[in-house]
């Protein structure tokens, strides 16, 4: 699919046909998962040749930001969820041309959502594809500020959960599978964070920007740094919170393993008396007894008894 924006007294506006007039009146081309013939339209009407599918998977940084004879290319990763509610990246190709922005992702994403609705109203400053690459990169930083609110409001719940210590080895199993994923979106912000600093030390060694675009550029790394070390501290709170509800079913289980190991201790005398007076030898004085049975009955109750009584004044049961 493409969609094609040009600009109108500073806003942006949508472009309802991309002939290839239309797409040379646009400032942003924005491609989602372009067929052949969307991939030809821009090679026959603006001689621009789009990333391949197998390039956007490259991470090493000569193939995520470099500068060819088809524009000046980055290749970013932007936080989203997948069909299943699950944290995922998915990488956007930017490419600078002409004056021009080329998008080119995969699949629809919130902040490229967000961008158009703000686009709606707001107006741009310079109105050149700078200041839309920008844009959208610090739409994505604001929206990585609000998973790691959420993830922080989230570790706060899980902290009274886990460290009241009064919870049952069901809910610690639950939390722990929650803190999981929490680690997994933690993990995939820190990534996101570090790639953006990376495009943007790319983008600023490599062009000269106007003015308002490099202040712009300088508050987002800004804006980077100061959420590394609130990720990082999130990051190292799920990991401690994550050990502390793994102890926690370790002593669930430790519990258990103890009682089972108590009791077997505390019937052995009893299973002791019943061995012996099990064994089928043909001289056994107490087999001949009248109250033999009850005898035999009496020392196991109290052979089990005994260790019990001892077990419960030692707080073992």
């Amino acid at each position: 699919m493409i969609r094609a924006f040009a600009l109108d007294n500073a806003r942006l506006v949508s472009v309802d046909e991309t002939s290839k007039d239309q797409l040379n009146d646009s400032i942003w081309i924005d491609l989602i998962d372009p067929s052949d013939d969307e991939r030809s339209v821009l090679k026959l009407g603006l001689d621009q040749t789009l990333a391949e599918e197998h390039e956007l998977e490259d991470l090493e940084a000569s193939a995520r930001f470099f500068e060819d004879e088809d524009g000046l290319h980055l290749h970013s990763f932007f936080y989203c969820l997948d069909d299943d509610d699950y944290a995922d990246i998915a990488t956007v190709a930017f490419t600078i041309r002409d004056g021009r922005l080329f998008t080119l992702r995969e699949r629809d994403l919130p902040a490229f959502r967000l961008y158009r609705m703000r686009s709606r109203r707001a107006k741009l400053l310079d109105s050149n594809a700078y200041e839309l690459l920008l844009d959208l990169f610090e739409t994505k930083i604001e929206q990585l500020a609000d998973v790691i609110e959420t993830v922080y409001a989230d570790l706060e719940n899980f902290s009274h959960i886990i460290l009241d210590g009064k919870q049952e080895g069901n809910s610690l199993n639950e939390a722990l599978s929650d803190l999981t994923e929490l680690e997994d979106v933690s993990s995939k912000v820190r990534l996101c964070l570090m790639d953006t600093q990376r495009a943007l030390s790319f983008l600023l060694r490599k062009t000269r920007l106007p003015n308002n675009q490099l202040e712009q550029a300088r508050d987002i790394m800004r804006d980077i740094e100061s959420l590394q070390p609130h990720n990082e501290s999130l990051f190292q709170k799920v990991n401690f919170l994550m050990q502390a509800a793994m102890g926690y079913i370790n002593i669930e289980q430790n519990k258990i393993m103890k009682f089972f190991s108590v009791v077997s201790v505390m019937f052995l005398p009893a299973t002791l008396v019943a061995s012996t007076y099990g064994m089928n030898f043909e001289f056994m004085p107490e087999l001949h007894f009248k109250y033999g049975y009850p005898m035999a009955i009496g020392l196991m109750i109290c052979a089990a008894a005994t260790p019990y009584i001892y077990f419960r004044r030692k707080g073992w049961l």
